[in-house]
């Protein structure tokens, strides 16, 4: 006699993607460079850098996200900014920047060209995505030297163009046939239709051309990042229902939680329930074919203590990143499972977790 156990969790489909510009623009040494996504350090002090904006895209495990990309309308180079440059007999002279982008699947910052009209972010492989979210920062970063850029002034965009976007993903159809891609629709703090152009600097649509961007100054701190406790049941098997007689356990999932951004060990906790869809208290299974009355009682385990369905459990000490723990059943009569009518059975558990703060 073979049984399939289920559990499910809340499943949310819907994409989603915002993008926030920087309301004001100022120039920094590499290293001074600091967003929530982008750690201090990533950019050489060889470089002038001023963060432009913040690409942030949600999904779940089932959208299947894979290769996004910018496609871009408006875009030209080169990126010249006017103003003190201290060598090549010093004074007012025009110097070369690029657009760069850092993510949170990156390890270094790479430049992007825009006006090619298709820009991937996340290069070219056509793997699932995680985790959840996906962020990118736009960065504008000097061509020479930022020894050679005088604090204190201000630098003025005399060549170039700064156009829109929009983001697009890839689609591999299930039987792996020919792909496609899909629109995602972004917001912006602006209100502007999601399904329309986005500009990657202030909120109109036209081709601009940014303010004098000053070189020093003071900024506040960035916010800290969001935090999120990312669930998901990995490895759901059937088992034969002789190897969960008694005192006898089975493993039939793992149960995998993954923090991020989560800051102090009291946060690093979470409240996780277990809930049957049939009875308040117990877990059964049912029948599958053809479907009955007759229910086969078991327990359910997690943290190797039996669940009580739709009650709290404190699950502690987890830490950054994934953290796993299986999820096994047992305790079933053999009398009454010998004495069942043959065939398949199975139940639903949904599973809901909440941090402990």
């Amino acid at each position: 006699m073979v049984i399939v156990l289920y559990c499910i969790t809340a499943a949310y489909s819907a994409i989603t993607a915002t993008y926030k510009p920087q309301s004001s623009l100022i120039f920094k040494l590499g290293p001074d460079i600091q967003t929530p996504l982008t750690p201090a350090g990533k950019f050489g002090s060889d470089k002038l850098v001023a963060h432009i904006g913040t690409l942030s895209i949600s999904f779940e495990p089932a959208d299947q996200f894979r290769r996004p990309y910018l496609d871009t309308s408006g875009f030209s180079r080169p990126y010249y900014f006017r103003g003190i440059f201290n060598t090549w007999k010093g004074g007012v002279q025009n110097t070369e920047f690029y657009i760069y982008a850092y993510t949170s699947l990156s390890s270094t910052p790479f430049a992007l060209w825009l006006e090619d009209g298709s820009e991937a972010l996340a290069g070219y492989s056509e793997s699932v995505l995680s985790p959840s979210p996906f962020v990118v920062d736009f960065f504008f970063v000097s061509h020479h030297d930022a020894q050679y850029y005088q604090v204190g002034e201000s630098y003025q965009m005399v060549s170039g163009s700064l156009g829109t976007f929009q983001v697009t993903r890839l689609i591999v159809p299930p039987d792996n046939g020919t792909r496609t891609t899909e629109k995602v629709p972004v917001a912006h703090p602006a209100n502007l239709s999601p399904n329309g152009p986005i500009p990657i600097i202030g909120d109109s649509t036209d081709v601009v051309v940014p303010p004098s961007i000053p070189y020093g100054g003071t900024t506040p701190p960035p916010p800290p990042p969001p935090e999120h406790y990312l669930l998901s049941i990995a490895e759901v098997v059937s088992f034969p229902i002789d190897a969960a007689y008694g005192s006898n356990r089975v493993n039939i999932a793992k149960c995998q939680l993954t923090l991020q951004n989560v800051q102090g060990n009291n946060k690093k906790k979470v409240y996780i329930k277990f809930s049957s869809t049939s009875y308040t208290d117990r877990f059964r299974l049912h029948l599958t074919d053809p479907p009955g009355v007759y229910v086969i009682p078991y327990s359910l385990y997690f943290l190797g203590e039996e669940v009580v369905s739709g009650q709290d459990i404190l699950w502690a000490q987890l830490s950054d990143g994934l953290n796993e723990q299986p999820i096994s059943v047992g305790n079933i009569d053999s009398t009454t499972a010998e004495m069942a009518p043959s065939g398949e059975y199975k139940d639903v558990i949904t599973v809901e977790v909440r941090p402990y703060h």
